[in-house]
């Protein structure tokens, strides 16, 4: 007979997705503490609240996000695969994460006392309508950095001040009833937890203004297409014409909200594919043939400049995940 899972279990199982990607051997122990809700852009607000018996070791791939965690009580370490610095957060911190890909992770969350944690996940797209920003580096006091600048990865650990805390503890203390208006402020206090972040532990500082949201829709959209289509010799001015911008709008809104070119964002995009084929086992020159080089001295050379390895080097980094059956 095949048992069914509860409802709250199959709720707690996607609570656990917006975290991890196919984390395995999750123990009901601690998918018992996860709840929250999800809002129709993919913004989620979660809280972990439990006393779990033992630790929960995860080996798993965290999906692309910006995510803020606020602990009120208990302990989690976690590591991004590769990184040389581990996070600790503790009570009374809070953890801020900005990636643009899926990255392989590993953590702990301590069991054997009360644990209480508040966390919020945005996807990049909700990340970068609410901010003009998909991802955003990581500033300010930092108490432990644990990023991988190089691959566009963050992860940060600061104090909590203590209007974040407040702000938490009104969302853990809500006593409204009614679907509607409890979402509304849900959303509203979400916000302002990403606010306080954003301007009292990151330190994100005003740089050139957003550009209209008309046109922020087709730079969106650019930078789709050089995604889905780097092996492409995309110019400016072709580019600028798909998504029906001019050349100067085109630029400066990718300067605006990319922090660079276009050229540069297509370069990014390009190794950061390259990146994943070569992990995945694909030939040297395969995978520059597959972002759109002809030359693999060309490729080489600047896979170097945007990784600091040669992509030989980097290929032989690829390692499956430990066996903790």
């Amino acid at each position: 007979m095949v048992s069914k899972k509860s409802p709250k279990q199959d709720t707690s199982s996607r609570a656990i997705t917006n975290l991890y990607l196919n984390a395995p051997d999750i123990p009901d122990e601690w998918i018992d503490c996860f709840q929250g809700s999800q809002s129709d852009d993919g913004i989620y607000t979660g809280l972990i609240q439990g006393r779990p018996t033992a630790d929960w070791l995860v080996y798993a791939d965290s999906p692309p996000m910006f995510a803020i965690a606020v602990m009120l009580s208990g302990r989690l370490t976690g590591a991004f695969d590769g990184a040389a610095a581990e996070v600790d957060l503790q009570p009374g911190m809070v953890l801020v994460m900005s990636t643009e890909k899926s990255v392989p992770c590993r953590d702990r969350y301590v069991g054997g006392a009360d644990f209480k944690m508040c966390y919020i996940t945005l996807p990049p797209c909700a990340l970068q309508r609410l901010t003009g920003y998909s991802s955003i580096p990581l500033s300010g006091k930092l108490l432990q950095d644990g990023s991988l600048p190089g691959l566009g990865t963050y992860l940060g650990v600061s104090h909590a001040p203590a209007h974040l805390i407040r702000t938490v503890h009104d969302i853990l203390s809500c006593r409204i009833q009614g679907e509607t208006a409890r979402a509304l402020y849900f959303r509203a206090k979400t916000l302002e937890i990403l606010a306080i972040v954003l301007e009292d532990v990151i330190q994100v500082q005003g740089g050139r203004p957003l550009p209209i949201p008309s046109d922020r829709n087709r730079l969106l959209q650019a930078q789709t297409l050089l995604q889905n289509t780097c092996e492409r010799g995309w110019l400016v001015e072709t580019l600028a014409r798909a998504v029906g911008l001019n050349e100067k709008r085109l630029q400066s809104g990718f300067q605006a909200m990319f922090g660079m070119s276009v050229h540069a964002k297509l370069t990014q995009i390009r190794m950061d594919t390259a990146g994943d084929l070569l992990l995945q086992g694909t030939p040297v020159s395969e995978a520059a043939y597959a972002v759109g080089f002809s030359s693999l001295s060309h490729f080489s050379k600047a896979f170097r400049t945007a990784k600091g390895v040669t992509p030989k080097r980097w290929a032989m980094h690829s390692r499956p995940y430990p066996d903790v059956s």
